[in-house]
């Protein structure tokens, strides 16, 4: 058995452990199976691609390696943007002509397509998948890819055909979208690019969208929702009044800006139990936590703490995979052509050319360098005020991650099988369990 901590600025190091004859803290049940796990990954958006075509050849090895090597985040799942988004450069789409004739992927060819490729070298297995923040303007009510709006009655053929274009383009150059949404964050107007849906509007547009890919024996799967969990239950029973709908669904995708909601993703899993639920997106937004300077915000264990809180806490309650926000920004937490800041686990600082690992990288290879795609979530009784979750990997080998958010140290006794360990978890820290 081995056990890995990380605290603020000493990460992954080994934890000493002594068997013990004293009563449990906490009980893993490896014999209680929950659901089974898609993977980790991360957002590669235009931002994360335009910076990444700015480092050094060495740096890109290094940053493709902290990603996706054994020894690294070991990802296995991306996300994709279908046009642009506030993490872009500058607005696009991928056509002029309305009804989509002039459709192609030449944007994406300078710096999304090659790092998907190179990825997929690495990681033949990956799953990648895509999400559109907004129609083209000329598809939307209010003119504008941005500030909301609606798609207009007369385009929902239209906007199935662009998913059904984006597909085909995509599979031409050896990248097969294994899931793509129907709208990212469909409540929200925002200054960037956005366009409000009605779920029967959604389940339209998905309707649209099956018949397209149908006809065009396109096997992408399709989601609903991507947006927070405050609403995911509630959008799940609008949408999914309709039969159709539900037949045609793989599953929601949600976001966490929401203040922890967790708990709706097991009322939509006992609702809907053949539903996958899968984490499309969350960051630290900087401009929250100082809008003066929103880099000052940056590279502290609390941002890493909210990491391990919403991918235990979910995972508790029925996610099947976590994708990460953007993979790659630099130093101020852009480029965002509105200006909207976040924090990414690796930063590139344009200034001195060095990449800035995060304390949420650590953080999160806590989860995705240990369990594994296939990995069952497993139960435990917990006696503490410590975060937890457990997984058994296909190999048998049992994961417990643990987060201990107070400011004290805390010693804990842990049942695995039938042997119980004592070790001590520091103040603000993650541990891993590897038995």
């Amino acid at each position: 058995m081995k056990i890995f901590g990380s605290s603020f600025n000493n990460y992954f190091y080994n934890v000493d452990y002594k068997i013990t004859l004293d009563k449990e803290d906490i009980l893993i049940k490896d014999n209680e199976t929950y659901q089974t796990l898609i993977g980790f990954g991360g957002a590669f958006t235009d931002s994360s691609g335009y910076l990444f075509d700015k480092l050094s050849l060495e740096n890109k090895k290094k940053f493709i390696d902290l990603y996706y090597g054994k020894d690294g985040l070991n990802y296995t799942m991306m996300r994709l943007t279908i046009g642009s988004c506030d993490f872009s450069v500058s607005d696009y789409d991928y056509f002029t002509k309305f009804d989509g004739s002039d459709f192609s992927l030449r944007h994406d060819e300078a710096y999304i397509i090659p790092f998907v490729k190179n990825v997929k070298s690495i990681v033949p297995s990956l799953l990648v998948y895509a999400s559109i923040w907004s129609a083209p303007a000329f598809y939307k009510t209010n003119n504008d890819k941005c500030h909301g709006g609606k798609l207009k009655e007369d385009c929902y053929s239209l906007e199935a055909k662009y998913f059904t274009n984006y597909i085909l383009a995509m599979s031409k150059e050896d990248i097969e979208i294994e899931g793509i949404s129907m709208q990212n964050e469909p409540m929200a107007t925002q200054s960037w690019e956005s366009c409000l849906f009605t779920p029967k509007e959604e389940v339209r547009l998905l309707k649209e969208t099956h018949k397209s890919f149908k006809e065009n024996n396109i096997k992408t799967k399709l989601y609903l929702w991507d947006h927070n969990r405050d609403e995911v239950f509630n959008r799940a029973t609008e949408y999914f009044l309709d039969e159709e709908a539900r037949n045609i669904a793989s599953g929601l995708f949600y976001h966490w800006y929401d203040g922890n909601c967790s708990a709706n993703l097991t009322k939509v899993h006992n609702q809907y139990p053949e539903k996958e639920l899968i984490f499309s997106e969350g960051c630290i937004e900087l401009l929250s936590l100082n809008k003066d300077d929103p880099s000052k915000a940056l590279n502290t264990m609390a941002n890493a703490l909210r990491y391990a809180r919403n991918y235990i806490l979910d995972s508790n309650n029925f996610s099947n995979g976590f994708i990460d926000w953007n993979m790659l920004l630099n130093q101020n937490g852009g480029p965002n052509h509105v200006g909207n800041y976040c924090e990414a686990p690796i930063l590139y600082n344009e200034k001195t050319k060095e990449l800035m690992i995060m304390p949420s990288y650590y953080v999160i290879k806590h989860f995705s360098k240990f369990i594994h795609r296939g990995a069952k979530r497993i139960g435990f009784i917990n006696n503490t005020y410590l975060l937890l979750t457990s997984f058994i990997n296909l190999d048998g080998e049992i994961i417990v991650v643990i987060s201990n958010e107070s400011k004290e140290n805390r010693r804990v006794n842990i049942k695995i099988k039938n042997e119980t360990f004592n070790f001590n978890i520091n103040s603000e820290s993650v541990a891993t369990i590897v038995y």
